[in-house]
């Protein structure tokens, strides 16, 4: 049996090339967790079990790709997704994950009208529909921060203010802050630290690590090694990457755009202090605290270095 490496011998170095895909490009996170075939099927239904572990009543045990129905607003305008998987398990929950690269106003209460209109998507013709709603589950995994705290997973439902107790399982909500995802991972680390892992930094390494050595983790990145693209779905995949590229480049650009502005307002001594936060890893909200400096500026600060 191969021995595993360490986590520091699997980080692919410069130069070299990983065999693995981003799972955040739609290509691979498809080909890596598709419901309608056996091996991604079993991967999938691993994510979700690990992801809603806290807010489902029993583990799922199957899943199913879901025909969603139009956009209720009639608008296409509404999805800023990169893109969105729709699922039905065998208890009849609805399920949808989207990953979104752009930062977008209002992200919960958009969150709050997928959810919406799964809901309403439900309802049945005629006056015999007696409002039987299946429990939704809107799973959201962003490259960009959207709460002012060092938590990459927050969590919401219908609560009782008073009891804290949930009121009805109707709506179910999970905001995933890949940002704030550190580069390590222990053999102790929750299965969930893993998963979160797997989607940010993936396709930085060139094998899995001993740290990650286990039977569901070991199926996902066979399932992700891009020799398994076929030569159009590899040409597909690439330009998928490009436009993630332009996206941060386009980015970066008017970060720049901006910089001596903001660099203007910036004291030397509290950017240099800010820096070297921004080295040793602490999250904005931290530094921001530190210094006095705005999340903006920090943000600018950060694309700087990593420039």
């Amino acid at each position: 049996m191969k021995e595993r490496k360490s986590f520091r011998d699997c980080i692919v170095k410069p130069g070299e090339t990983s065999p693995y895909a981003n799972l955040l490009v739609d290509l691979a996170f498809k080909k890596a967790f598709d419901p309608d075939k056996s091996t991604s099927r079993s991967n999938l239904i691993n994510l979700l079990n690990d992801l809603l572990e806290p807010q489902l009543k029993r583990p799922i045990k199957n899943v199913w790709t879901r025909n969603v129905a139009k956009n209720l607003s009639g608008s296409k305008a509404s999805r800023t997704a990169i893109f969105d998987l729709h699922c039905k398990d065998d208890a009849g929950n609805l399920i949808e994950i989207e990953v979104q690269i752009r930062e977008v106003d209002n992200f919960m209460k958009r969150l709050a009208f997928y959810a919406s209109e799964m809901v309403a998507n439900q309802a049945e013709p005629g006056q015999d529909w007696d409002y039987n709603i299946q429990p939704t589950y809107v799973i959201a995994l962003t490259r960009f921060s959207v709460f002012f705290d060092e938590r990459a997973v927050h969590r919401g439902t219908v609560m009782d203010l008073e009891c804290g107790e949930q009121l009805v399982d109707t709506y179910n909500f999970t905001a995933i802050e890949l940002s704030k995802v550190p580069f390590f991972i222990e053999k102790t680390s929750s299965d969930l630290s893993k998963w979160l892992f797997f989607f940010r930094f993936l396709n930085r390494l060139k094998e899995l690590p001993e740290e990650l050595d286990e039977g569901k983790f070991k199926d996902l990145t066979e399932s992700a090694k891009v020799s398994n693209f076929t030569k159009k779905e590899f040409e597909v995949y690439r330009n998928m990457y490009h436009k993630v590229w332009d996206h941060n480049a386009m980015r970066r650009g008017i970060f720049k755009e901006f910089a001596d502005d903001i660099n203007a307002k910036i004291d030397g001594r509290v950017r240099e202090i800010a820096t070297n936060l921004i080295k040793l890893g602490d999250s904005d909200e931290k530094i921001a605290a530190a210094t006095g400096l705005s999340l903006e500026d920090i943000v600018v600060l950060r694309s700087q270095l990593e420039a």
